[in-house]
Parts: C-alpha cells; sequence; structure tokens
C-alpha cells in the first residue's frame, strides 16, 4: 500500500491540472492510512484473532483499552509470581502506553483525514513549493504513517512477548 501511495503521489505532483493532482493526492493520503491500517491489523491479528476484524474506528481504542488492560495484569502477574520484578514491569508498562499511544493517536488522526480525503471532495488540497496538502495534513508526513506505525508496532509486540504471551 505504501508503495502505492508514493506513485500516487509523484503522479499527483507531476500533474499541471488542479483536479487531477486533487484526485491522485487524495488517493495518496487513502494509502498511506491503509497502510498504517495494515500494519496494525497484522499484530492485532497475531494477539486474538478477532481483533482482525475489529472495526476501524474501534483500533484507536482497542489499543489504548483492552490491549493495554491485558498486558498490564500479565505483568502484575508476573512480578506477583516472581518473574519479572516491579521496575521490569514498569520499564515494560512504559514502553507500552508510550507505543500505544502513540499509533492511537496516529490512527485517530490518518483515519479523520481519510475519511476527509474519501467523503468531503469540496474539501480541496493544497500545492504549495511541491508539497501537497489536505486541511492541515501534508502528504510528506503522511507518507511517515506507515514507518511510524510499523515501529509503534514493534515496541507493542515485543513488550507482548515480554509479557508472557505468544
Amino acid at each position: 500500500m505504501k508503495q502505492v501511495g508514493d506513485h500516487l503521489s509523484v503522479w499527483a505532483l507531476s500533474q499541471s491540472d488542479d483536479a487531477v493532482k486533487d484526485v491522485f493526492g487524495r488517493s495518496a493520503f487513502n494509502r498511506y492510512y491503509y497502510s498504517a491500517f495494515l500494519v496494525t491489523r497484522e499484530m492485532l491479528a497475531g494477539f486474538d484473532s478477532k481483533w482482525k476484524k475489529a472495526k476501524h474506528s474501534s483500533i484507536p481504542d482497542l489499543l489504548t483499552g483492552s490491549i493495554k488492560k491485558q498486558i498490564k495484569k500479565k505483568l502484575i502477574s508476573n512480578v506477583e509470581k516472581g518473574l519479572m520484578t516491579e521496575s521490569e514491569k514498569w520499564k515494560l508498562l512504559a514502553s507500552l502506553s508510550s507505543s500505544t499511544a502513540e499509533l492511537s493517536n496516529l490512527l485517530r488522526n490518518a483515519y479523520s483525514l481519510r475519511c476527509v480525503a474519501d467523503y468531503e471532495p469540496e474539501e480541496l488540497i493544497t500545492c504549495e513549493d511541491e508539497v501537497i496538502k489536505l486541511q492541515n495534513e501534508n502528504l510528506t508526513s503522511a507518507k511517515m504513517w506507515p514507518g511510524k506505525a510499523n515501529s509503534c508496532c514493534k515496541v507493542i509486540r515485543r513488550v507482548w512477548k515480554e509479557a508472557g504471551f505468544g
């Protein structure tokens, strides 16, 4: 998906017709969102197959709610059983909190922008100095969404594993 977004982005910038630039720029935002979403969905499916079918808008709350609670409960249990120290638990919880919050915010904002790109054609993209923008987000920032999602997922997976799941 990211590669498709990259190609759409380049194509959009090469167009002289603003209407064509708008359509391809919107599509690039959309592909970058889906790339980040799919990375996250793959991680969730690895934790629990039912999470693979989670609705787009529910994933941020799933990350900061159910997943975080489940891991925290396991970490507390690990400390009680002497499998890890209190310090190790807090270190893992800090990594988990930071990554779930970052990924949750990224997905929430990217999803919102994707909805604008898909459902609000009256909200035109702008292009200044070879930078495409939709609302306050530029396409170069959107291009980073999949990589950021992947980084957050790596940390969440590591904590999941260190907590003793899968």
